[in-house]
């Protein structure tokens, strides 16, 4: 039973018993939650109630609907270390899930004039514009939006279609791994909040307005640029950590 009393709202409470019983393996990952009746009757709450608290629960990643069936326990996001650096397929595939990679595009394009001062190119240069897709149990996971000075981005593009083609699932960053091509030695990012405009919703098959999480690289190899990506990380199945060292107190 809820507690009325208590200055945390009812919708609010619930979502946070079914947030305990999932971690406590009440409801495994992927089995049916009972219906909004039963959690009426369970809870001695209102229908109101339920939806509010299944709504919270489905934007927090815990739960998902499917339409017609039920609701369901979602899988746990993919967790993304920051002090190490992953393969896209053994970040997955420590979550369980079988990781892909599919080429959205590959093209020469002349870059703007932010681009090519991020890359440190002449105006109007020549780059090459690589768009890759991963995948988790063939659901979207993150979109990579790419672009490399044109030396290195041919290299890069014909990597990408090779694995491709192997059926290997990768990342740029998994590309540089072999010996023979150009690898950075230097990695700058930055994160930030946003949602899925109508074009970045499609390819990650959400609703537009989708949280996603955006991740800004820039690479560099003995101080030259050689990528600027823009990650885009579906907000219900990724997130980032990081376990920091304090100074000692005085």
């Amino acid at each position: 039973m809820l507690n009325r009393e208590d200055g945390l709202p009812l919708y609010a409470q619930l979502v946070e018993d079914l947030r305990s019983g999932i971690e406590a393996g009440r409801w495994p990952v992927g089995s049916r939650l009972p219906s909004e009746r039963e959690l009426c009757r369970q809870f001695d709450v209102s229908r109101i109630t339920v939806r509010h608290a299944i709504d919270t629960a489905v934007r927090e990643g815990l739960v998902e609907r499917v339409h017609g069936v039920g609701t369901f326990v979602a899988r746990p996001p993919v967790e993304q270390a920051l002090d190490r650096i992953n393969s896209f397929e053994r970040t997955l595939a420590e979550r369980g899930l079988v990781a892909a990679t599919s080429v959205h595009s590959s093209t020469v394009t002349v870059g703007d004039l932010a681009l090519t001062s991020i890359l440190r190119l002449d105006a109007a240069e020549s780059v090459t514009n690589l768009q890759l897709v991963g995948t988790g149990n063939e659901e979207p996971v993150v979109f990579y939006d790419s672009f490399f000075p044109q030396d290195v981005g041919e290299e890069m593009a014909r990597a990408a279609e090779h694995a491709q083609e192997k059926g290997d699932p990768f990342s740029t960053l998994d590309l540089y791994r072999d010996p023979v091509r150009v690898a950075p030695d230097r990695l700058e990012q930055t994160f930030e909040a946003m949602v899925a405009d109508r074009t970045l919703a499609a390819l990650l098959a959400v609703p537009e307005g989708w949280p996603v999480l955006r991740v800004t690289s820039v690479m560099s190899q003995s101080g030259r640029p050689i990528e600027y990506r823009l990650a885009s990380y579906r907000g219900d199945r990724y997130r980032f950590a990081v376990d920091r060292g304090l100074p000692a107190s005085s």
